[in-house]
């Protein structure tokens, strides 16, 4: 693609370059525009730290407003541009960009710090400073229309990407052999049900965790020091991936399914309106199940003794990942969101 223009584009991103280059690339394919990643690394800081560098890093963007005249700054972490768009409006900065948030989620938290934090949330995202919010599922829009009290026309779907990685590498016949169930990530979670439902069956269990407030024990092995690479070794040569999920209303699990296709293993999610609506076609690419326990250990039975219906989901899932999942398919849907608010006034 021939880059003419003088226009570049800012991504905020807080995790790697890897990471963004294929994004990149879809996204300067439909916008026919250049797109300058700013790496923030955030990714791998927890608790007031974290925060502290969201803040900063929103304060220096506001504070240097002048040098973005004209262009389009999408934050991939939505933080990052929560925090922008919060400050712009508290210090009545002269609007000068279009300000993008992506991977939007919001999920209410308790007491007072719940109160202070859906206040920050609701006075950045309803100010003139915000252009387009992306969400990940489609479920999520009425919600957040009538949390925050927005508009139809700020939301964007644009369904969630993931690095492509070569399955094979992951290979690892002493894992294999376990036969194994894997389970990772942290937020919304029920790891409850899942330890509950499957202890004390014939079936092992991997749970990949570094926040969860349980122990190894019997058929359930809890582990809290497997990321990267380690947890998609354990991913790739597991015999399926549970996905237990809490609120069914909140968009969450989409990575972990996403890698799991990349990896060619069988996923078992329990039913919600975000991502088996959007991403999981039941018996094609994933089995949804009612988070019931009847409901798991049918679903286990399957993904264990019917090898057709084992091996299909395994293929099914690798092709519907390098069809639509992967970095560059979610930078080229985003590209086309943006393409329309190009010509829209600042």
């Amino acid at each position: 693609m021939k880059k003419s223009m003088k226009t570049e584009n800012i991504l905020i991103i807080d995790s790697d370059y890897e990471e963004a280059s294929g994004f990149i690339k879809g996204l300067e394919e439909v916008t026919c525009e250049c797109w300058k990643v700013v790496l923030h690394e955030n990714n791998k800081i927890y608790g007031i730290k974290r925060y502290i560098k969201f803040f900063t890093v929103a304060l220096d963007t506001v504070f240097s407003s002048s040098h973005y005249e004209g262009k389009m700054v999408l934050c991939w972490q939505q933080f990052y541009g929560i925090a922008i768009a919060f400050f712009s409006r508290l210090f009545h900065v002269k609007k000068r960009y279009k300000l993008i948030i992506m991977t939007f989620i919001y999920k209410p938290k308790k007491g007072i710090i719940g109160k202070l934090f859906y206040k920050f949330v609701k006075y950045a995202i309803t100010s003139k400073y915000v252009d387009k919010i992306i969400l990940t599922t489609q479920s999520e829009k009425n919600m957040y229309k009538d949390i925050f009290g927005v508009e139809d026309q700020i939301f964007g779907f644009a369904k969630c990407g993931a690095i492509e990685y070569i399955p094979e590498k992951f290979d690892d016949f002493s894992l294999k052999k376990r036969n194994y169930l894997f389970s990772t990530g942290r937020s919304n979670r029920d790891y409850n049900f899942l330890i509950k439902a499957v202890e004390n069956t014939e079936y092992p269990l991997i749970i990949a965790c570094d926040v969860l407030d349980a122990e190894s024990k019997g058929n359930i092995e809890v582990k809290k020091d497997i990321f990267g690479n380690d947890m998609l070794r354990y991913m790739r040569n597991a015999r399926g991936v549970v996905i237990a999920l809490d609120d069914d209303k909140i968009a969450s699990g989409q990575l972990v399914f996403l890698h799991a296709m990349n990896m060619g293993v069988p996923v078992i999610i329990t039913k919600s309106h975000g991502i088996t609506d959007d991403y999981v076609k039941n018996n094609y690419n994933g089995l949804i199940i009612e988070k019931t326990e009847s409901d798991l250990l049918e679903a286990l039975d399957k993904i264990y003794k019917d090898d057709e219906l084992y091996y299909n989901l395994c293929e099914n899932e690798k092709r519907e990942f390098y069809d639509n999942y992967t970095y560059y398919a979610m930078g080229k849907n985003i590209g086309k969101i943006l393409n329309s608010i190009k010509t829209d006034s600042i």
